[in-house]
């Protein structure tokens, strides 16, 4: 484990870039700029009261970890993904129908999902 030497504010520090990461990875989904600012600043809030709320006393290191494993995966996957999202973006924006989700695609999603929440359990 790469994390055992981590002290509380280490964990503070992670959750608050992993945080961050969620952020930039979702304010790049909406297509109109507003929108991207409220998707941004909604998470970082969220990020806020989560780690304010939970992140002193006892339990705040797994509290903190639990948030880490709950956003840095679906960053991990905002750039994984990034091509497929900027395809849909690009036919959004010229008017023509972005493609149906189909069996596969959640398969690979949350196969993928699974995969990168493995690897950072074990890192």
């Amino acid at each position: 484990m790469l994390t055992e030497h981590f002290t509380l504010t280490h964990w503070w520090i992670a959750a608050g870039l992993s945080g961050l990461l969620l952020a930039a990875a979702v304010a790049t989904l909406p297509s109109k700029p507003g929108a991207r600012l409220i998707a941004g600043v909604s998470v970082l809030l969220v990020t806020a009261l989560y780690t304010v709320a939970r992140g002193h006393g006892e339990g705040a290191q797994q509290a903190l970890q639990l948030y880490i494993l709950g956003t840095l995966p679906l960053a991990v996957l905002r750039c994984i993904f990034a091509g497929w999202f900027r395809r849909q973006l690009a036919a959004a924006r010229a008017g023509e129908p972005i493609q149906e989700l189909k069996g596969r695609h959640t398969a690979v999603f949350l196969s993928t999902w699974v995969a990168v929440i493995v690897c950072i359990v074990i890192l």
